[in-house]
């Protein structure tokens, strides 16, 4: 099978994560992944298969512009578009695209995959990417009212302690991506292991 992702031409400052999980998770079931941002129209992939993303629900319309154009260019694939806006608002996604799967969530069966960093070469805006991003945990303690997290992830759970297996060969800098990192029962362990790796360390999110 032939799997195209989409990363929309939304700004952002941070390579589709889900997307490259989502490619290692395909790659080792044989299938031939290729990863595009926004409105590629030299494209030259007879794709079986669209997984499209999405950011955040201001972030819609480059979202809507790409399932339409790879809908019209491909349009016997079969598409899905997950990520944040999708699993916020699907009722909107499929009011205007009642043809594509929506999914909810984190794709739980790719969840622990190396991201395919490798495929980030070919695109002009990740092309000297050289940082690995980690979540050692999802989900959080808190039920903030102004936070999606506990929709979209639940409780905190911790993921991964082995987390110097998880950094990609040549890789300098580790993002943790943690919603409440200090929370998890096992920040001490991930920490021990970083320090033994001797890697730089970007806290970039929640630290309670």
């Amino acid at each position: 099978m032939k799997v195209l992702l989409v990363e929309p031409s939304y700004y952002t400052k941070y390579p589709p994560l889900g997307l490259l999980k989502l490619a290692s998770f395909y790659r080792s079931r044989g299938c031939k992944v290729e990863l595009v941002r926004g409105i590629d129209k030299d494209l030259d992939f007879c794709a079986d298969k669209i997984e499209i993303t999405s950011l955040f629900t201001y972030a819609w319309k480059p979202v809507h512009e790409a399932i339409e154009f790879y809908h019209e260019s491909i349009p016997d694939a079969k598409i899905t578009v997950g990520g944040i806006y999708a699993s916020i608002l699907p009722q909107r996604v499929k009011k205007n695209f009642p043809f594509v799967d929506v999914h909810i969530g984190r794709h739980e069966q790719s969840e622990r995959y190396m991201p395919a960093y490798d495929l980030l070469s070919r695109i002009e805006k990740w092309k000297n990417w050289n940082k690995t991003i980690l979540f050692t945990t999802r989900g959080c303690i808190r039920k903030c009212p102004f936070c999606v997290v506990p929709k979209l992830e639940g409780n905190l759970k911790v993921m991964i302690e082995d987390v110097q297996n998880y950094v990609y060969p040549g890789h300098r800098e580790v993002i943790l991506w943690d919603n409440n990192f200090l929370a998890s029962p096992k920040w001490k362990t991930v920490l021990d292991n970083l320090s033994d790796v001797g890697i730089k360390i970007d806290f970039n999110q929640g630290l309670d």
